[in-house]
């Protein structure tokens, strides 16, 4: 009986991430380590594919890089806010762009779940994506 309720535990805990981000190196990095951790990942190398994979697919959790060329995470934000799907998501944004704190707080007055900063420690990210998926 606890062996039954270990996995469920186990199977709660397996989420669904959506890594949108043009750099496939971070994108690699990123999927071996949740997939280590027994969660499942998408991932689209730019912000249009993204766009539709958040539209189209349920995901617990969609990680969203802002600085991407031609459609960037901010266009990503900017059409799901105009289809009133950004509060329904559960974005947690990530970037090495030059952000202020004022920009991060605006985009999540806006609908975005949370944030992260480049270079990211990965642990950190791990637990704010867990935090981000119950929340």
């Amino acid at each position: 009986m606890s062996d039954k309720k270990g996995k469920q535990r186990e199977e709660m805990q397996s989420l669904k991430i959506l890594i949108i981000d043009d750099n496939e190196q971070i994108t690699k990095m990123l999927t071996t380590f949740l997939e280590l951790k027994e969660h499942k990942c998408t991932i689209a190398n730019d912000g249009k594919e993204g766009l539709g994979l958040i539209k189209e697919n349920e995901h617990d959790v969609v990680l969203l890089d802002l600085a991407m060329p031609e459609f960037d995470g901010y266009a990503v934000i900017k059409d799901l806010e105009e289809n009133n799907l950004l509060r329904e998501r559960k974005i947690i944004v990530f970037t090495a762009s030059t952000i202020t704190q004022e920009e991060l707080d605006s985009l999540v007055q806006r609908g975005i779940t949370s944030y992260i900063l480049k270079p990211i420690d990965i642990d950190k990210l791990l637990s704010k994506i867990v935090e981000t998926a119950n929340s």
